[in-house]
């Protein structure tokens, strides 16, 4: 490769073709640059008479950061598309894990630049740490079309492969209307959003946007109390309920039982996952065997009361 020097207004950086990260935080690179200079170069190649840019996006957008210019490049010379990318693959792969976006972008970048299907699946997947299936293979493929947003929710978030798979079972309008009311939650209660959401469409056999167009849903959006977390919260609730209905009753007396029980809060009564055994479980904890005793005595107070059989009853 021959080395340059060149001016960053000379990169032409809206050719963005073998680009396979978008989202980075600066900050620690723009200082290392900042005290010892760029030590590594990116790569460019020339494509139109332009010089665009291979490899090295974070580090060409730390020296713009630093109005650091000109700076020094390596430039790829006499390699055809796929060859190109390679280069920038292998030299990423060798430095650092990718992200699930970005691994999606690679598959993507692939299959644009006609390499062999095949070859993709038993050669490529495995380096990347995905099971070699075609299967697979596709479902990437699917994320690298997701709409920008979410793919720097799922980065940023760093959302796994199953929740990813989750939000291409949804057309792309629908994940714009989605994005806005899942982001602010857990992986967790986003994944039960979404399954909720969707087990209400098929069974009811009614489109996504009639759901969220539901009286209950628009009073929450339109709520001024509540914040974004608080709302993105109860309406997965509201999902929550019309998917389970006769769980969300049970849960409903059960949480009412308790109180009515008054049932102390540093003690905690749980019943089996869908109230599928008349069993419960308890647990404190203590630091002496005084509050251990303490507890004990609470327990068995609670064991007297006469609702305390009615616990059983959820079933």
């Amino acid at each position: 490769m021959k080395k340059l020097n060149l001016s960053i207004n000379e990169i032409f950086l809206k050719d963005e073709r073998f680009r396979i990260s978008y989202y980075f935080d600066l900050e620690k690179l723009v200082a290392s640059i900042r005290e010892i200079g760029l030590l590594n170069p990116p790569l460019v190649t020339r494509r139109n008479g332009r010089f665009i840019l291979v490899s090295g996006w974070k580090r060409v957008m730390a020296c713009l950061n630093l109005s650091l210019s000109p700076i020094p490049v390596l430039v790829v010379q006499g390699k055809g598309e796929l060859e190109t990318f390679l280069i920038a693959f292998y030299e990423n792969l060798a430095t650092g894990e990718f992200s699930l976006v970005e691994k999606a972008e690679i598959m993507a970048r692939l299959k644009k630049f006609s390499e062999d299907e095949k070859k993709i699946v038993r050669h490529y997947l495995p380096l990347l740490d995905i099971p070699p299936t075609l299967s697979h293979l596709d479902s990437y493929l699917a994320f690298s079309q997701f709409e920008p947003e979410l793919k720097k929710i799922i980065h940023e978030k760093n959302l796994p492969f199953s929740l990813a798979e989750l939000f291409s079972e949804f057309s792309t309008s629908e994940r714009k209307r989605l994005l806005p009311l899942v982001s602010p939650l857990s992986q967790n209660k986003m994944t039960e959003f979404l399954e909720s959401l969707k087990e209400i469409s098929r069974r009811d056999e009614l489109p996504v946007r009639k759901i969220l167009a539901s009286k209950e849903v628009k009073d929450m959006l339109g709520s001024r109390r509540l914040s974004l977390l608080q709302k993105a919260d109860r309406i997965r609730l509201v999902l929550k309920k019309k998917r389970y209905p006769n769980l969300s009753s049970w849960e409903e007396s059960f949480d009412s039982l308790r109180k009515k029980m008054r049932w102390p809060r540093e003690i905690t009564l749980s019943p089996t996952p869908y109230f599928e055994e008349k069993r419960l479980s308890v647990d404190f904890n203590f630091e002496n065997q005084e509050e251990f005793k303490a507890n004990l005595l609470k327990l068995e107070e609670l064991a007297s009361k006469r609702e305390f059989s009615e616990l059983f009853k959820f079933k």
